[in-house]
């Protein structure tokens, strides 16, 4: 070997030893820098309170009562049987914004409207509106009333029937100025199950189905109503004929949600006929529990008193299978029925006048909690009362006003009911100082019966925090 390969190899193998080395440093400095401990730099994250803006008010009100089967040619025609008395009204000094909603499933004049209320500053928009319909035909008879309400993104209507003698319509209205697209879940004795495909609801207009093309020979369906693109308000319209005669109509209000705490005020019940039949129901509770098996309990209270008049009573749920109990031997008068369900339920009551064929029917659905300041309305045509159920464990003291300054205040004891007589049609506001209520409104006319519940009015929300 050369001298000058000699080197040149002893070169390399020294460039390639002090690279080794080098490389070997840099992994432990590595490894070293990894597990020491690196320097915590904390910054709590931007936060922002922001208050609740003020927003404008919008409800919808189903409009009169309707009837199939009148039109010779087209058994599945829907007729408007009759148009309704509206009432609507606000504590601004201007009048809501009117706004008429179409029906291309329906032939005639149905008088559903939507109103709508623009805040004053920085407070928010208040409004209350609410409808009655007295119709007395060869098909349809009855009394039939409405709070008009807010739409929804998701409702729940628990009532009406598609056996014999029944017939029923879903009504979705839609105020807004968007299309609304709707699926329905129905639930029967066999389950849930879907139409198969969207409702579409266009801007300012009303879809009306019949009931029976949703849940065929349903003795107590409940239907489930989502809503994407735009909010709905869902009514269900019932009615019965009995051999030949007509026996009710109805308009029913929406549950927003399932709750494992149902509170339906106001069960109005009428002085049972001399001769009925003891075997045929007046007061019936219907009972689903959506997502799973479960159990619930039912008390009915009257007015006025502490110990419950029925209860309470255990039924036991499958998941998807709604469920229907008769309230027997009641007494004339009014009560509170509750039902607590071991997880999230919806429910509701019939109410008849009579036993025997003709008469009416309402059905009263399960009322909100109301802990803020809430408006309601009763329209003209038939004797309304006020049901409040203290649903706290304090007294309260209810304030009662109208827009006149009248003013009504009653004490209602800790879980107990007090029924207030409203002397005449207009707008009212509810007060119970921050304490939990529910409340609903009750009619009594010559041509029947109807009820609705109260909702809260969205007062200005408290401030919230914003994380950018």
């Amino acid at each position: 070997m050369t001298g000058s390969r000699f080197f040149s190899v002893a070169s390399i193998s020294a460039r390639l030893v002090v690279g080794a080395v080098a490389a070997a440093g840099s992994v432990v400095l590595v490894v070293l820098a990894v597990a020491a401990p690196w320097p915590q730099l904390v910054s709590p994250p931007l936060a922002l309170g922001v208050g609740a803006a003020a927003s404008e008010v919008t409800l919808a009100c189903p409009g009169g009562s309707m009837i199939s089967g009148r039109a010779a040619t087209n058994a599945l025609a829907i007729d408007s049987a009759a148009t309704p008395e509206t009432s609507a009204g606000s504590p601004s000094t201007q009048a809501p914004t009117t706004i008429a909603l179409t029906a291309p499933d329906v032939q005639g004049e149905t008088g559903a409207v939507a109103y709508r209320e623009v805040p004053v500053g920085a407070d928010r928009a208040q409004l209350a509106a609410a409808q009655t319909t007295s119709v007395a035909a060869e098909d349809v008879r009855g009394l039939a009333a409405a709070g008009c309400a807010a739409p929804l993104s998701e409702s729940w209507l628990v009532g009406g029937a598609t056996t014999t003698g029944w017939s029923g319509f879903v009504q979705l209205a839609n105020p807004g100025d968007v299309p609304a697209s709707v699926e329905l879940t129905v639930f029967t004795a066999n389950g849930a199950s879907g139409m198969g495909s969207l409702v579409i609801v266009p801007p300012r207009s009303q879809r009306v189905l019949p009931l029976a093309g949703l849940a065929v020979a349903a003795d107590n369906p409940v239907v489930r109503v989502t809503a994407k693109g735009a909010p709905v308000t869902a009514t269900l319209q019932s009615n019965r004929i009995r051999t030949i005669t007509p026996s009710g109509v109805d308009i029913q209000a929406a549950v927003a949600l399932p709750d494992a705490q149902q509170v339906i005020p106001g069960v109005v019940v009428p002085a049972r006929e001399v001769t009925a039949d003891p075997d045929v129901a007046t007061t019936v509770v219907r009972v689903l529990s959506p997502a799973s098996d479960a159990t619930a309990m039912v008390v009915a209270t009257a007015t006025g008193q502490d110990a419950p008049a029925i209860g309470p009573i255990t039924l036991p749920l499958a998941a998807g299978v709604p469920v229907d109990v008769e309230l027997p031997g009641l007494e004339a008068g009014s009560y509170t029925v509750r039902v607590d369900g071991s997880v999230p339920i919806v429910s509701a009551v019939w109410q008849a006048t009579q036993a025997s064929a003709g008469g009416d029917y309402a059905w009263h659905a399960a009322a909100p909690t109301i802990t803020a300041s809430s408006m309601f309305a009763v329209a003209a045509g038939a004797s309304a009362t006020l049901h409040v159920v203290n649903d706290s464990d304090e007294a309260a003291s209810v304030t009662v006003s109208a827009a006149s300054s009248t003013q009504m205040q009653e004490a209602v004891p800790a879980r107990g009911a007090i029924a207030l007589p409203i002397a005449k049609a207009g707008v009212y506001a509810l007060d119970a100082a921050g304490v939990a209520l529910r409340a609903s409104v009750s009619l009594i006319a010559p041509a029947g019966i109807a009820a609705y519940p109260v909702w809260s009015s969205e007062a200005i929300g408290d401030a919230v925090t914003v994380y950018p």
